[in-house]
């Protein structure tokens, strides 16, 4: 087999392979089967290539249930399989890794009925995936404290703050992360009561952490995270929130103690550009 069939054989196999329904019966697909499977006394080549298809769907469906266990608690089963079918038809493996399979699962819920007409499906989908992307995220350089010790007053307006990759901030309409905890400790949460809340998900030194921040902290990291100097993070999340700058300002102290205690700070350029 050339270096170009093979690479057509390949490419047709993982065609195949993105199918969530059965192969069985369609012609076209039979005679790629064909191409890829000889088939035996018991199983034909496109029934041989199927039972491989419909074990790589039902792992990706099982990887799913692992990273969204809260929203299956939310659906049950059979809703959640059938959520996952439609999520792996519109939104295919694109990765060697199955780490990467739900990166889109939170935005695929919240543009797609039956799924986003409940935005705690998609809340619940977006602290899932933030607690994964925080898992494995890669650790920068703890912050040298002396770098900042000796840095004049009139430097921090354009200071840029470079966080730790692990630090993942979510905006919810519900505490999802309350009963993400509770239907992954196999508890039988009731559905929480629609309350904005603004969650930091983090890894701690021994465990990944999360914590409830209020909107303005919220609203100032988000700018601080998007690569905003300090002073002009202020202003922004000022106008956001319709609070006053100097309210802003007068808390400043007491947030930047409580990021660098939970080791949310890598770095603090003073005049640099933003890196993230």
């Amino acid at each position: 087999m050339s270096a170009a069939d093979l690479g057509a054989t390949q490419a047709a196999l993982a065609d195949l392979m993105r199918r969530v329904s059965s192969l069985v019966g369609d012609a076209e697909t039979s005679a790629v089967a064909a191409r890829i499977a000889a088939g035996n006394d018991r199983l034909s080549p496109v029934e041989q290539v199927d039972i491989y298809r419909e074990q790589f769907f039902l792992r990706h469906v099982d990887v799913l249930r692992e990273d969204f266990r809260s929203i299956e608690h939310l659906l049950g089963d059979d809703a959640f399989e059938a959520l996952s079918k439609a999520y792996l038809s519109a939104v295919p493996p694109a990765s060697y890794s199955l780490r990467d399979l739900g990166h889109g699962m939170a935005r695929f819920v919240a543009e797609h009925e039956p799924w986003s007409s409940d935005a705690l499906v998609a809340d619940l989908a977006r602290v899932e995936w933030a607690f994964v992307e925080a898992f494995d995220a890669p650790e920068a350089p703890p912050l040298d404290v002396t770098t900042i010790a000796s840095a004049p007053e009139d430097a921090w307006p354009r200071a840029r703050m470079i966080f730790q990759p692990s630090v993942q901030r979510v905006a919810l309409r519900y505490p999802a992360h309350d009963y993400r905890i509770s239907a992954r400790k196999d508890e039988e949460p009731a559905r929480p009561a629609e309350a904005k809340t603004w969650v930091v998900v983090y890894r701690g030194p021994a465990a990944l952490q999360y914590i409830d921040i209020d909107a303005d902290a919220f609203a100032l990291l988000d700018e601080l995270m998007r690569g905003a100097p300090l002073g002009e993070a202020c202003e922004r999340a000022a106008e956001k929130s319709g609070g006053a700058l100097e309210t802003f300002e007068a808390k400043l102290g007491a947030w930047f103690q409580e990021w660098t205690t939970f080791g949310w700070i890598s770095r603090v350029d003073f005049g640099a550009s933003p890196d993230r």
